[in-house]
């Protein structure tokens, strides 16, 4: 191709056929023909939908010249293979007479001259595509000829009412008929072409190969039911298609590895999307990648990206980079496809090209680059990937074998397929294709390959991409009245890609594949409705009204230009920093570390709060995020409390004010559901530690939450005043025990009650706080002299580790380099918010010391909303993963994440994750559906509030007057999505309540509905049998508080009964049964007989399994699924204790029915009465739950404690200290009630401790027989009332 002259954009011709019918092949060889183009259409830049169609309307496909009838009729169709059905337009179609448009100049059918035509369905044929356009009319079914091979009997469509200029050849799976979509069953598909071909004989499976020559050829071709050796090169290699809703419907496979290489090296480029979806599609001229992959072999290949335009070009020289792409399939071991360059530089136009008018490629000729960006899965390699590689489609194993092409081939070797079903001929299968849904690591690649690929091509393009700003508007065309081209992909948040001739739309609905027989993948796969959209809803084929509102939502946000990036292109430069001066943290730690001692002082710090109150303080007043008066009395955070504040940080000599939204998280185990909550909406989190006890068991709990929910967060060492004091111990139990990267950024100046401040180690300063209350800050360059050694150190420990964590300063490190204060700060930033690393600070909040650099810390490191990646699921796509963006100007999206009565009524607190929310607006609840109105928004400080009108994007606010559930999300209802919602963790104890009064029923029926609407953990059950309230939470603390605030929030007195365990029954071993019953009545009896085993559950101990191994049809199918259903009855209620059982497996393997008297009940029954009574032979033992329980107290008591704790379980783990002493130990939850108690009088109220659920476990021979016993006679005397 020369960079001058134009591509052919026109049509590929399909000519005669070579190998002739019934040697089990058909080929049609194909020409490339050039194609006028109307580019003045180009001049105006697309906005909508339509216009992105129209646009790339230009661009040829594949076409191929047929004969139908009798006598027969040449029409030349477009052949395509994502879809299914033939269908031609009418001669007498409106579109085919408008001498304004040229008229159907590619052939039209006149029914009325083919003796053999007959309609078999009037009326039946619609169709419709995602531009707009559409065709109706009749299925008839005529003769179809391929240059010689006549298919007598093939069913077609005839577009009677059509505004398309040419029809179609589909040779895509069947399931792709409209007639399928328009009578939604399967079992209308009738036989397209390939299908058809295997019944007439002339091919022996339905397959074909598709060869395409390099671009500046013009031939080709297709071959139906074989292979050609002669057209590639190396071997052949079958891999797998992926089926979606375990239909295969199109040509779905796994692209694993893309690496880049030039003269200059090779890199291996990432995705956090591998292994990635993509659809091979031929009828698709551009290839499109995901964002972060395209924007990497951009950098690599020279190409650049304006948002303004929505395109990525390149010099027109570059066809002759020496450089390539190798794509990867199917894992490590799968085949690679190598791609030059010169097949991914296109022409824009077919006249003089446009010219760069800016930047250092100024001057150049602009071409089209092959690889584009797109933002949802699946996606697409078309044309400038299908060049470079033979592809055989093997329709009926649903593989496709792929090897390199062989470019300007002049010979052929034809290799049939020899029978149906068999596999394609001369290719051997891609091993390890089970490694394909492997997620490889993710790193930046090095772009060693990049200097390659510009070298010796031209001036001005060597490293152009790397050297130009990331805001610079790339392409400024002259030429063409400077036209825009605009980019086929608008990167919208659907399924969206160009159209019928060129890159199409995808109309998409996606779930997880779950067909064990077929291949699986790791992502969402997506059903493709291909160039088709029907009005219909076929349940095999996804459901076609959410595709409708898929792609009617598509091009309401083109029209609007609503897509994110469009969105961030729009921002102001105000907005910019808004965002970037936002954070929303957590305060999270194990109990008593201080947490809300620190967010007081961070309060009085930043203004919010004129004076500080302690939480035990003398003055009873509490502190201020302890609101509630159980908190203050008890001197615990019971619910995790919101507030802001405005923290104003220097920078370069400058003031900046940044806004932080502050949720201050209970310590207590019990109180886990506050911490869960948090962490889902928060941005980052300071955890901290106490500088004596360090890592304890609830900072573990915490660690893990902030993992699950993929939190960045900075440490804060507080407690430094204490004695026993260690930081650098502590920073180590960060590293070993949480097994998280950390190194301390500051070390302190002082000792316990000789804490004075602390040394910053990257500024290498010391700092002081002075004045009342530590209000103002003193900062030195002089460091002590005793500390200037110590303070090198660390220093050097913190680049080394950084050095582990961040490839910047790896290489600095490598090179034996010095990193800057300012490269130090970016590295800890980029590593703390991409999980790698915390950076540790110290301070002592309750003297009032080091809090405000812990407080600059938290702007330098962690994230704004802009930062962090938030994902919402697409409720009309099968709940497919869309990502968030954080600007105002997108449709509104909030989470209601928690929920709290107050005098004026419910409160619900949302974190707006994408548009802004205003005073009196509408929202739509995900979840019913349902429309609310917001009268009013408030920002929380506490229990206050504060009224505003308006909440920016990233924000955290509150609202009145809404109905909802805590995990709901909002919308303004331009968008269907929802938010997944929270980890909630079961509940581990249980007691029977009632108000002593029965006039305050009332109340307490109110304040339960209330506490379980707030609070995902507590939870309310009627036993059916004792007819008592039984309420469930997360320990005995738990249920307490609860109690306690029915007495004092709603005046109702409870009586409580003993707390109840959640035991569990399993068996210890393999015991057969064969059971019979056998009962008769008045009418029709019950007959039943099952024989079988039950058996410990080898694979998962928590879950129960059912298994059939009948044969012979002993039992039917519906009786069996009537014994699965009696196992999960029986299991839900054990013979023991009335408790679930766990971890055991029954298999049924024979059995007998009755012709009248057998039933799914007798069935269902049977084996509940099997299991029962097999049950105690084998082994049925109770198991208690075990709760990992963490004591620490004063060293002097370590004695008295483990007289305590070697009555109620196994010492795990002690830690001694200076002065005091941790032990770990697994304690049955039986034996845990009233242990405060005991706790209190052995320690001189000294001690505490914690407890979280660890495993279940068998409970001890005495206390089984105790519970078995207590369990019969409240049994019998039920049973004799």
């Amino acid at each position: 191709m020369k960079g001058t002259t134009a591509v052919a954009l026109g049509s590929l011709l399909v000519g005669a056929t070579r190998a002739q019918a019934g040697n089990g092949v058909i080929q049609w060889d194909i020409q490339k023909r050039q194609q006028p183009q109307d580019f003045t259409r180009l001049r105006k830049r697309a906005s909508t939908f339509e216009e992105v169609v129209t646009n790339e309307d230009t661009r040829g496909g594949y076409f191929a010249t047929c004969r139908m009838g009798t006598p027969g009729q040449d029409l030349t169709l477009q052949l395509d293979t994502g879809s299914s059905d033939i269908w031609v337009p009418d001669s007498s179609a409106k579109v085919c007479r408008d001498v304004n448009t040229g008229g159907c100049t590619l052939g039209t059918f006149n029914p009325s001259k083919s003796t053999t035509f007959e309609v078999v369905g009037k009326g039946e044929f619609d169709i419709s595509y995602v531009d707009g356009s559409s065709s109706t009319g009749d299925y008839f079914t005529d003769v179809f000829e391929i240059g010689g091979a006549n298919l007598q009997n093939m069913t077609m469509g005839l577009g009677l009412k059509t505004d398309i200029a040419y029809g179609l050849v589909g040779v895509g799976y069947a399931l792709n008929e409209a007639i399928v979509g328009n009578t939604q069953s399967a079992a209308d598909a009738y036989p397209n072409l390939p299908v058809n071909m295997v019944k007439e004989g002339l091919i022996n499976s339905v397959a074909y190969s598709l060869w395409l020559n390099d671009l500046d050829a013009n031939s080709g071709s297709i071959l139906f039911g074989g292979i050609d050796t002669e057209k590639y090169v190396g071997d052949l290699t079958r891999i797998n298609i992926y089926p979606t809703q375990n239909v295969f419907t199109s040509f779905l496979v796994a692209m694993t590895s893309l690496e880049a290489t030039s003269p200059s090296g090779s890199d291996t480029l990432t995705s956090q999307k591998f292994p990635i979806p993509v659809v091979l599609d031929s009828g698709t001229t551009l290839s499109y990648l995901p964002t972060d992959l395209a924007q990497q072999v951009w950098k690599e290949a020279g190409a650049v990206y304006s948002p303004e335009y929505q395109l990525a070009v390149i010099p027109c020289n570059m066809q002759n980079s020496a450089g390539t792409f190798s794509f990867g399939f199917a894992g490590p071991s799968g085949p690679r496809i190598n791609v030059t360059m010169d097949e991914l530089v296109l022409d824009l136009t077919n006249g003089q090209p446009p010219v760069f008018n800016a930047g250092v490629y100024k001057g150049q000729d602009a071409c089209e680059f092959g690889i584009q960006n797109f933002s949802t899965s699946p996606y697409l390699l078309g044309d400038t990937f299908l060049r470079s590689a033979y592809v055989a489609y093997d329709l009926v194993n649903n593989q496709i074998g792929i090897a390199a092409t062989n470019f300007n081939s002049t010979k052929s070797n034809v290799v049939a397929f020899p029978s149906s079903g068999a596999p394609i001929p001369s290719a051997t299968v891609a091993p390890n294709q089970n490694q394909a849904t492997n997620i490889p690591s993710v790193a930046s690649p090095t772009y060693g390959a990049s200097a390659g690929f510009t070298d010796g091509v031209g001036s001005g393009s060597k490293s152009a991409a790397s050297n130009m700003p990331a805001n610079t508007h790339w392409l400024g065309l002259f030429s063409l009245a400077k036209m825009r081209v605009i980019r086929a992909v608008a990167a919208l948040n659907s399924c969206a890609v160009a159209s019928r001739q060129g890159v199409r739309y995808l109309g998409l609905g996606c779930r997880v594949a779950v067909d064990n027989a077929a291949p699986t993948l790791r992502w969402t796969s997506c059903q493709i409705a291909g160039r088709r959209h029907f009005s219909g809803s076929f349940p095999m084929l996804a459901a076609v009204s959410a595709a409708e509102a898929a792609l009617k939502q598509a091009k309401d946000l083109a029209a609007a230009n609503m897509t994110p990036e469009a969105a961030a292109a729009r921002m102001t430069p105000e907005e910019i920093k808004r965002l970037s001066r936002v954070r929303n943290i957590g305060i999270a730690a194990h109990i008593d570390s201080g947490k809300t001692t620190v967010t007081e002082r961070i309060l009085y710090y930043t203004g919010r709060v004129k004076a500080i109150h302690e939480v035990r303080g003398r003055d009873g007043v509490g502190a201020k995020m302890d609101s509630m008066e159980l908190e203050r009395e008890r001197g615990i955070t019971i619910q995790s409390a919101a507030t802001f504040a405005d923290w104003p940080k220097r920078e370069n000599g400058v003031e900046e004010m940044y806004h932080i939204n502050l949720i201050d998280t209970p310590g207590h185990i019990d109180f886990t559901i506050e911490v869960e909550r948090a962490m889902r909406v928060l941005d980052g989190a300071v955890m901290v530690l106490c500088a004596v006890s360090g890592v304890q068991s609830q900072t573990i709990t915490v660690d893990r939450q902030m993992k699950r929910y993929n939190v960045p967060r900075i440490s804060f060492i507080n407690k430094m005043d204490r004695m026993g004091s260690n930081p650098f111990r502590v920073v180590e139990m960060i590293n070993t025990k949480l097994k998280f990267p950390a190194a301390a950024v500051q070390i302190p100046i002082g000792s316990e009650k000789e804490f004075e401040g602390v040394v910053d180690l990257i500024e290498m300063r010391a700092i002081r706080n002075e004045g009342q209350r530590g209000m103002n800050i003193k900062i030195t360059k002089e460091i002590p002299e005793e500390l200037q050694e110590l303070a090198q150190q660390k220093r050097q420990e913190l680049i080394e580790k950084l050095a582990d964590v961040d490839d910047e300063i790896a290489e600095l490190f490598l090179d034996e380099k010095v990193p800057t204060n300012e490269q130090i700060k970016a590295a800890i930033r980029r590593a703390t918010i991409a999980l790698k690393f915390t950076p540790v600070f110290m301070g002592s909040a309750l003297a009032d010391k080091s809090v405000q650099p812990m407080l600059d810390g938290v702007c330098d490191y962690l994230p704004n909303p802009a930062n962090v990646e938030n994902v919402a699921l697409d409720r009309t796509n099968n709940e497919a993963s869309v990502t968030l963006a954080p600007y105002n100007s997108l449709p509104f999206v909030g989470l209601a994440f928690k929920l709290e009565e107050n005098p004026y009524g419910q409160l619900t607190y949302i974190r707006v994750y994408q548009g802004s929310l205003k005073k009196g607006t509408y929202l739509f609840n995900s979840r019913t559906d349902k429309k609310v109105r917001i009268p009013r928004i408030v920002r929380m400080h506490s229990n206050e509030m504060e009224d505003v009108a308006e909440i920016g994007a990233g924000e955290i606010c509150a609202v009145f007057g809404v109905d909802c559930a805590s995990g709901d999300t909002f919308t303004d209802g331009k968008l269907p999505y929802s938010m997944s919602s929270m980890y909630v963790p079961d509940a581990v104890m249980s007691l029977s309540i009632r108000p002593k009064k029965s006039s305050d029923a009332d109340s307490f029926s109110k304040a339960m509905n209330r506490f379980m609407r707030e609070d995902p953990t507590f939870r309310l059950h009627v036993d059916e049998e004792s007819e008592e309230t039984i309420i469930s939470g997360m320990g005995e603390l738990h249920l307490e508080v609860y109690v306690e605030r029915l007495r004092r929030e709603y005046k109702v007195e409870c009586e409580t009964g003993q707390p109840r365990v959640a035991y569990r029954e399993t068996i210890t071993h393999k015991t057969e049964f064969d059971y019979l019953l056998k009962r008769q009545s008045g009418g029709p009896g019950d007959y039943a007989r099952v024989m079988g085993w039950i058996e410990p559950n080898p694979e998962n101990s928590e879950e129960n399994h059912f298994e059939s191994k009948v044969v012979g049809g002993t039992i039917p199918d519906k009786y069996l699924s009537a014994c699965g259903k009696g196992f999960e009855e029986a299991c839900a209620k054990g013979p023991l204790l009335g408790h679930k059982v766990i971890g055991t497996s029954l298999v049924v393997t024979d059995g007998a029915t009755h012709v009248t008297d057998s039933s799914d009940y007798a069935f269902n029954l049977a084996t509940q009465l099997a299991f029962k009574k097999a049950f105690s032979e084998a082994g049925g033992q109770v198991l208690e739950p075990l709760m990992k329980t963490t004591i620490t107290a004063p060293s002097e008591f370590q004695g008295n404690i483990l007289m305590l704790m070697n009555k109620r379980g196994t010492i795990i783990d002690t830690e001694v200290g200076a002065d005091e002493f941790t032990m770990v130990a697994d304690c049955s939850l039986n034996a845990m009630f009233g242990f405060s108690s005991h706790l209190r009088a052995a320690t001189q109220g000294k001690g505490e401790f914690s407890m979280e659920f660890s495993h279940y476990a068998a409970a001890a021979p005495h206390l089984q027989k105790e519970l078995v016993a207590k369990y019969e006679k409240e049994w019998e005397a039920k049973r004799t009332k």
